[in-house]
């Protein structure tokens, strides 16, 4: 249920409470009131019913006694009675008001308990009896009133006439009724309507209680409920919030709930997971540049890989990068993505090509909003909306990288600008790296060519010696046996590429080797050594060859027998990446480390410079002191 259902609900729990309890004082009010009301008239009516029966006695004694009622009034010293018929029948009538009144407002108790029912119909019936008596009573007394006004003994008439004599036993039977029997059961009645009204009250108390009760509890309740859950969601938030500003963007929120805050864990799950892309897509452009860059890529087939990306892991359903030639024309350099009519492209190569964006600015098109200097985008006929941000390079407008979206609707957001100019920024940097590398590795290869240069014009020279050796010898066989191997050392040699295998550098060691032995004969003993593992590893081509070279030439050649060489390559693994470590050691003169640029000459130096070229982690160490040899360790 929405939050604002629940508060609506709280709302109204309390407003139904608060209007419960108004009704129910207001109907407890009533009910006093009629109870209140009920019992006054009840006794204004014994007041009247007394009143209706002393009038009739009075009438009756002044009918009968008019002289003696007289003097006993005249006691009182008050006059003779001015009783007349009409002020006992105004009594009367009076009387029947109050009941009437007095009945009518009693009339609640018809559904109440059935006692005070019976007795409310009880009263009704005693109320006709005393009607009925006193309508026939009130027929008696107007005809002896208008009959017998002269006589004098009226009574004693009375007592003759039989027709005349059931008016004493009416009189006193009316008399008593009132007296007794009616006055009697209706204070009986109130009592009841006391003792009732008394339980409704005492009902009505329980019921206010118990309904506050339940309406504050249910309250209570519902409010505990809603503000744990609230603060329960509120923490959450706060936690996950806590989390993203810490740059874990993997977090969720977590809220499984219908209200509004399962919509916004929605929203912001949605905003954090494009957060993540975002940051996602430059790692991902900077593996992808950086697993791309190598000696063989160019700088067309970078800048592709470039705007794929932002075809992949942006909302852009097309892009492309345009460069700027001297002229400022743009020309178009990548594209990935839909691609859009000749007629569009064309309008957009005119429009580049007359405007340069700033280093810090950026172009925004939507058709609901352009400006007037960019009417003519308005021609566009697919493209519904385009960002374009300069690419910089050495402080200079390199080119622009544009992203479009071909017939949708929707346009960029906030967030896509910035993740495009992120792009942008980064590939800036990438091509200014690509350029700076690009520049780095000619100025390498040509460094690394002239030190193989350096190499093969030394190497023939200690060959071409070797022969003039063994022809001022007069070995024509060994002359023969060296100008076939130097055969197959020229074809190693010249060829175009240069890397090698350790498996190729090894053979040519070999071929080498055997020519210095036909020169040294047995004061030369060597041995190779190399691990099946890394046969396949490449190598700079003649790397090994100045190493082997200058122990022969420096350390064999200068003692006069029992020299020994070897080289040995055995494989290692260093960071989880094969490697391997290379040996060249002999017995021979050996010489002061300190100097060694002296003895070493152009062999160890020009070997040492290549080795950092090709292997910046390498590692090249030389261990050697007079009479005792040198070892070469070298790590790749």
């Amino acid at each position: 249920m929405k939050i604002r259902y629940k508060l609506a609900f709280l709302t109204f729990i309390y407003i139904a409470g608060i209007s419960f309890f108004a009704v129910i004082s207001i109907y407890s009010w009533n009910k006093n009131t009629q109870i209140q009301q009920s019992i006054n008239l009840g006794v204004q009516l014994q007041k009247d019913s007394r009143e209706v029966k002393s009038l009739m006695k009075d009438i009756v004694f002044d009918l009968f006694t008019p002289k003696m009622y007289g003097q006993v009034r005249s006691l009182t010293y008050s006059p003779r009675s001015a009783v007349t018929l009409s002020q006992w029948k105004e009594a009367v009538l009076q009387y029947k008001k109050t009941f009437s009144d007095f009945m009518s407002i009693s009339n609640f108790v018809k559904s109440s308990d059935e006692g005070l029912r019976d007795q409310y119909f009880t009263a009704l019936m005693m109320n006709d009896r005393a009607m009925e008596m006193l309508k026939q009573m009130e027929g008696t007394l107007v005809f002896l009133r208008e009959q017998y006004r002269t006589v004098d003994n009226l009574y004693n008439k009375m007592q003759k006439d039989e027709s005349l004599t059931p008016f004493f036993t009416e009189v006193q039977e009316t008399s008593y009724f009132f007296t007794n029997s009616f006055e009697s059961f209706m204070n009986y009645f109130i009592k009841s309507l006391n003792e009732e009204g008394d339980r409704l009250r005492r009902r009505i108390i329980m019921i206010f209680i118990i309904s506050a009760g339940a309406v504050s509890a249910i309250s209570f309740l519902l409010t505990l409920y809603i503000v744990r859950d609230l603060s329960k969601k509120l923490l959450k938030v706060e936690n996950t919030f806590r989390q993203v500003s810490y740059g874990n963007f993997s977090v969720k929120m977590d809220i499984n709930s219908r209200d509004e805050f399962g919509e916004f864990s929605k929203t912001f799950t949605t905003l954090v997971t494009n957060l993540k892309e975002n940051v996602d897509s430059i790692l991902n452009l900077t593996r992808d540049i950086g697993s791309f860059i190598s000696e063989g890529s160019d700088l067309r087939s970078l800048l592709q890989l470039v705007v794929q990306a932002v075809v992949q892991d942006t909302t852009a359903d097309s892009a492309f990068i345009l460069r700027f030639d001297k002229d400022g024309t743009a020309i178009p350099e990548a594209e990935n993505g839909r691609t859009i009519d000749v007629t569009d492209q064309r309008i957009l190569l005119d429009y580049f090509s007359r405007r340069i964006i700033r280093p810090t600015s950026f172009i925004q098109y939507r058709p609901d909003e352009v400006a007037d200097k960019d009417s003519e985008l308005v021609n566009l006929d697919a493209v519904t909306s385009m960002l374009a941000v300069p690419l910089m390079v050495e402080g200079r407008v390199f080119g622009i990288l544009a992203a479009l979206k071909i017939e949708t609707e929707n346009n960029f957001s906030d967030l896509g600008i910035t993740r495009l100019r992120t792009f942008a920024e980064y590939a800036s940097l990438s091509i200014d790296n690509f350029l700076k590398y690009s520049e780095l590795i000619e100025k390498r290869e040509a460094q690394y060519q002239a030190l193989s240069s350096q190499v093969q014009p030394h190497f023939l020279y200690n060959i071409m010696s070797g022969i003039l050796g063994l022809n001022s010898r007069g070995d024509s066989e060994g002359i023969k046996m060296t100008i076939e191997a130097l055969k197959g050392m020229l074809r190693y040699i010249q060829s175009k590429s240069n890397w090698s295998s350790l498996e190729e550098e090894f053979e040519f060691l070999e071929k080498y080797l055997s020519l210095q032995r036909i020169r040294f004969g047995k004061r030369l003993e060597y041995s190779l050594e190399l691990d099946d593992g890394i046969r396949h590893l490449q190598i700079p081509r003649l790397l090994l060859q100045p190493l082997v070279e200058n122990a022969v030439i420096h350390g064999i050649e200068p003692i006069e027998e029992g020299g020994c060489l070897n080289v040995r390559a055995i494989m290692v693994r260093r960071l989880g990446e094969k490697g391997a470590d290379i040996v060249v050691s002999d017995n021979g003169a050996g010489f002061e480390t300190g100097d060694l640029d002296k003895k070493a000459n152009i062999g160890l130096s020009n070997v040492r410079q290549r080795v950092q070229i090709a292997f910046p982690d390498s590692s090249f160490l030389i261990e050697s002191s007079p009479d005792s040899g040198t070892r070469i360790e070298l790590k790749i």
